[in-house]
């Protein structure tokens, strides 16, 4: 008998909020880490999809774009990733934690709103580690984020073999 591989939801199978107050007024060029931390170690969830939706209207111009990392719990059970972003501060991060992007953001007076994609262009389905870890956003943008309504949001897939 054939057994077909399909897509679920999982652990977190609706969008749910993971990052909001602390990308309020996030300045171009720097990034932040997430203050909640996702515990992958138990449930083991595959793939991971994130969007993301501004508080209020900005006007961009060249080739504004938001990036996402990953920061795993480090060891020491205190640490993520490289130790930086704790604190909005000059980024990107550095490219090993580098998971997403959301490009192509249309120019002029907009809100910013869409799905990060993977750097290889294969979806948007990204995948998870198995242990503890937090996002960091990156923002390019070329202006601030909105002063209040930033919100990044998330939802996990694992297979189903029937």
């Amino acid at each position: 008998m054939a057994t077909t591989a399909k897509l679920v939801a999982a652990t977190q199978g609706a969008f749910a909020s993971l990052m909001t107050t602390e990308l309020n007024a996030l300045g171009n060029g720097n990034a932040i880490r997430g203050s909640t931390s996702v515990d992958n170690a138990t449930n083991l969830d595959v793939f991971v999809e994130f969007g993301f939706l501004g508080g209020g209207s900005t006007t961009l111009a060249g080739t504004p774009f938001l990036s996402l990392y990953l920061y795993l719990l480090n060891g020491d059970a205190s640490t993520y990733g490289d130790g930086r972003f704790g604190a909005a501060a000059v980024g990107p991060p550095p490219a090993s934690y580098f998971v997403g992007y959301m490009g192509t953001l249309a120019t002029g007076a907009t809100t910013l709103v869409g799905t990060f994609s993977r750097p290889d262009g294969q979806g948007t389905l990204i995948q998870l580690p198995r242990g503890i870890w937090r996002p960091v956003l990156y923002n390019a943008t070329g202006v601030a984020t909105a002063a209040t309504g930033n919100v990044l949001y998330y939802r996990t897939t694992n297979y189903q073999f029937v």
